[in-house]
């Protein structure tokens, strides 16, 4: 057996035969592990019978097995097959990837899929401590999540988490947990608003995007935080012509937030009941904003000004 890492990340304690670098060691935590990742060799992967492949224009490969197991593969990354019941995942490096990149992809991928067999749901969001509350992006990939980040964090905001969002409820409020702290940026939002952050930035050529820490002087959230409210970005082409936000609810709340889970992949019919649970409890405890506005730099002071009034500070 290979000596085996603990870690924690998303509240979560990991216990892997991977190295990890962009996380807190836990080895004085002693709760039991929530996720244990092992290293497979390639004739562990040859002898899984799994479906074809689905849409080849998809570079993520997820297959769910008759026995309730997870296969995922990224291309050229890694591949990882998960246990039924979300505890255990067994993955293996594919190429020369470096580790970061290979890092940022295993704790996105495989520790939401791992979530989602847990019976939890993660949701694909950049959660940032605004004047000590916490605040959360939503959207689509493309939508704007990560520039409006990087553009309030030199305003003075911080990472909490970048890309998944996992939550938990305790004594009526939703708590955010803290994952990587690490950003994803495109080369002109990174150099524009985080140009002290662009001296370690590592680029993730399977992205397109610089990785960056956002504060040298390693400002970490290390415990969770409650949330304070949840924007969701529309998509650049929708047009705005100025600085909006609206408080959401009924049906066009519950798609908001079923629109920005993680794992998305997974379809079984019986997941469905679950975010719709989860969607009315998140409405139950937590303000969730639609927030339009013009794709301009000059725009986002008026954004950062209207997401601190909708949230009181």
């Amino acid at each position: 057996m290979n000596a085996r890492h603990r870690y924690l990340v998303y509240g979560l304690v990991i216990e892997s035969e991977l190295a990890l670098t962009s996380v807190h060691d836990a080895a004085a935590d002693d709760r039991p592990a929530d996720i244990t990742i092992l290293t497979g060799s390639p004739d562990y992967f040859a002898a899984v019978a799994r479906p074809a492949p689905g849409d080849p224009e998809d570079w993520i490969e997820h297959a769910v097995l008759d026995d309730g197991r997870v296969y995922l593969k990224a291309s050229e990354v890694f591949e990882a097959m998960i246990s039924a019941d979300g505890r255990t995942a067994t993955c293996r490096k594919l190429s020369d990837v470096e580790q970061r990149a290979l890092e940022a992809n295993l704790l996105n991928f495989v520790v939401s899929a791992s979530l989602t067999l847990q019976g939890e749901e993660a949701l694909h969001a950049t959660v940032l401590d605004m004047g000590g509350r916490a605040v959360g992006l939503l959207g689509e990939s493309g939508a704007g999540k990560s520039t409006l980040a990087a553009y309030l964090i030199s305003r003075g905001a911080d990472l909490i988490t970048d890309d998944m969002l996992r939550v938990e409820f305790i004594d009526g409020a939703m708590l955010a947990h803290p994952g990587p702290y690490r950003l994803k940026l495109l080369e002109g939002p990174a150099t524009s608003f985080l140009p002290d952050a662009m001296t370690d930035g590592h680029f993730n050529a399977l992205s397109g995007k610089i990785m960056v820490r956002p504060r040298r002087d390693s400002r970490r959230h290390r415990g969770s935080a409650p949330l304070a409210a949840l924007f969701h970005i529309g998509s650049p082409d929708e047009q705005a012509a100025t600085v909006s936000s609206r408080q959401l609810s009924g049906l066009e709340l519950a798609r908001t937030l079923l629109s920005s889970a993680m794992d998305t992949r997974y379809a079984k019919s019986s997941r469905m009941e679950r975010q719709i649970r989860f969607a009315a409890r998140v409405a139950d405890l937590l303000p969730v904003h639609a927030l339009r506005y013009p794709r301009t730099v000059a725009a986002l002071d008026g954004v950062a000004r209207e997401i601190r009034r909708a949230i009181g500070v």
